[in-house]
């Protein structure tokens, strides 16, 4: 007997099952890296993107009354900027350094806070508690005139 179609037949079978292999398997590989490149953007910190040479008006000093903060946009990012004291003024990103969050200002305890982890920043931008690593990214303010100018 000549068992020559019989190997030819377990060649071919060979054949189609390693083929079905590597397609399962680059599938499997591929829903997973698809599931995962999302999960570790939103994992991943915010990062700052570096020195602006850009100014941001953020409003008269006559209105802004020591111990209040406004939210300024400037070039699609959010700027609080803090009247401290009468003739001290302070800016930040508004975004958190954790996971990117919009910090916002508490006059009555005279901090900055994260709403998505608690975190807490005193009002020199620096970690006073959560799971910030780093401080928030702090502009130069200066008072020209009446007018309120961040530089960003």
């Amino acid at each position: 007997m000549d068992s020559r179609p019989e190997k030819e037949e377990t060649r071919a079978t060979r054949s189609r099952r390693s083929f079905l292999d590597v397609v399962l398997k680059t599938g499997v590989v591929a829903w997973l890296a698809a599931m995962a490149a999302p999960t570790l953007v939103y994992l991943w910190p915010a990062r700052s993107q570096g020195a602006r040479s850009t100014r941001a008006a953020a409003g008269s000093a006559k209105d802004f009354p020591a111990g209040t903060a406004r939210m300024v946009q400037a070039e699609g990012a959010p700027i609080l900027v803090i009247r401290l004291a009468e003739d001290r003024f302070k800016a930040f990103s508004a975004i958190c350094t954790h996971l990117g969050c919009i910090v916002k200002w508490e006059a009555g305890t005279r901090d900055i806070r994260c709403p998505c982890h608690a975190a807490v920043f005193s009002a020199d931008g620096k970690v006073v508690s959560g799971p910030p690593s780093r401080p928030l990214v702090e502009y130069q303010v200066t008072v020209s005139g009446d007018d309120v100018v961040v530089k960003l």
